[in-house]
């Protein structure tokens, strides 16, 4: 009986500890993780500014059962994803901030109940590179549960953390930097052929119309003086693209039926060499940062690529290159 006695006064002293302690633990945490990559800051920007890309190098991805479901832009202030699974439960991310190459913070929710936090990174070139700082900060810990979670996250979080850092790294110091500079172009004639299609459809497109072209060259004997090009007037993942793939010829040169003279424009236009397969897309997201962190005005609906690689000739794409230009306004 005494036993019984002493277990249920253990047993109280913890319960009151339990609901005791956490009256004097705070509300919120802030956990935190910096290391030194060796790349461009946009490179590493972007790794994180858009959200597809964290399944690349994010600690939180290893629950085999995880749906992610992404809404808004594809990177930049608006850009969510939300999760579901097994081992991660559920929760979204958003960006709220996003300042090209020095500043990204995101908003964090996690279960039914809505709890959440910031998260924020700060990107510093250094002479070693670029420092990486990542800190979340959980707030609005609920009594007494979650303030317990919030003492013991920081020895859970920061070994993950620290891992999704050094893969990050891993990741951003293999990719291909993009060097991006202004460049003054001399007007471009060519034959073209105007069309749209679904993002699914690009290559069969492009295909397609340079067959055409092509083939009306070889016919007619005209000489190409560059390497095919695509103009893309716009840009809708869920919608059409129109799509302008041409040949440059000399300047006069005629066409014939759909296969239209064209001139690209002279003047000056951002312009980035990508090295790797026709996912271009964070090539084009490092020359839009680019364009806002220097206050360029650019026409942003009359972009084009340049397809320098024949990938007939070359079968390793990290050796295919590609010429991207962003014209001024």
């Amino acid at each position: 009986m005494k036993a019984l006695k002493v277990l249920g006064v253990i047993i109280l002293v913890l319960i009151a500890l339990f609901l005791i302690i956490p009256l004097f633990l705070a509300d919120n945490v802030t956990i935190s993780s910096e290391k030194v990559i060796n790349t461009k800051p946009s490179t590493v920007f972007q790794q994180v500014n858009m959200l597809e890309n964290w399944k690349n190098w994010s600690p939180f991805e290893n629950d085999s059962t995880m749906v992610d479901t992404y809404e808004g832009p594809e990177a930049g202030v608006g850009a969510k994803r939300s999760w579901t699974g097994e081992m991660a439960g559920e929760g979204s991310l958003t960006i709220v901030k996003s300042e090209p190459y020095s500043l990204i913070q995101n908003k964090l929710s996690f279960g039914p109940s809505g709890s959440g936090g910031i998260g924020t990174w700060k990107f510093e070139e250094t002479e070693e590179g670029v420092k990486v700082n990542w800190s979340i900060q959980i707030t609005d810990l609920k009594y007494p549960v979650e303030r317990w979670y919030g003492l013991m996250s920081k020895s859970m979080m920061t070994p993950m953390m620290e891992q999704g850092l050094s893969t990050l790294k891993e990741v951003a110091e293999a990719e291909p930097v993009a060097d991006i500079k202004v460049v003054d172009l001399e007007m471009q004639p060519s034959l073209s052929i105007l069309d749209s299609t679904t993002m699914d459809g690009i290559g069969e497109l492009l295909g397609r119309n340079y067959g055409i072209i092509m083939g009306h060259i070889m016919q007619k004997e005209i000489p190409m003086t560059g390497f095919p090009f695509a103009v893309y007037y716009n840009w809708d993942p869920e919608g059409m693209i129109v799509i302008r793939a041409g040949v440059p010829v000399l300047e006069g040169t005629k066409g014939k039926d759909n296969i239209e003279y064209f001139e690209l424009p002279a003047g000056k236009a951002v312009y980035a060499k990508h090295f790797g397969s026709y996912d271009t897309g964070n090539t084009h997201y490092a020359i839009e940062n680019y364009v806002e962190a220097n206050g360029i005005d650019c026409n942003m609906n009359f972009i084009w690529e340049v397809y320098v690689t024949d990938p007939m000739n070359e079968p390793d794409t990290s050796k295919w290159q590609t010429d991207i230009y962003y014209p001024f306004k």
